[in-house]
Parts: C-alpha cells; sequence; structure tokens
C-alpha cells in the first residue's frame, strides 16, 4: 500500500499534569522532564523541577507516570 500523505500520529489526549504541583501541562514542549526509577517525570516549569531536585524521594510515589522499556 502505497501512502502520498502518511496519517499523524496523535500522543494520547490525555493532558500530563506537572508531578509536583499537578497543573495540567498543555504545552510538552515547555515541560521540564527527569527520569527517576524508570519513570518519567514532568514538571510544569523550572521551579517546580527546582523544588523535586531539592527532594526527589518526596516525589517517588507515581500513579500513572509512563514507565521507561
Amino acid at each position: 500500500m502505497h501512502m502520498d500523505h502518511p496519517e499523524q500520529l496523535h500522543l494520547s489526549d490525555q493532558v500530563d499534569e506537572c508531578d509536583v504541583c499537578q497543573s495540567p501541562i498543555l504545552d510538552l514542549s515547555k515541560a521540564f522532564t527527569n527520569e527517576y526509577d524508570q519513570k518519567v517525570l514532568t514538571f510544569c516549569s523550572e521551579r517546580c523541577f527546582k523544588r523535586y531536585l531539592e527532594d526527589p524521594e518526596l516525589y517517588s510515589e507515581f500513579n500513572d507516570d509512563d514507565v521507561l522499556e
């Protein structure tokens, strides 16, 4: 099958939330991310990322974060 215009792949319609303040992250290109215990954490701002860095274990309880394979 030949496709002149491949379909655009979409990530989940689910909105990511900051792992520190739980604010919705609507623009992932401006988000900060970090890997912890084979999971990807997402932060809405540099401020939340710095809060995480002060005490990573405080944010080590994950609910629906993506597991890295």
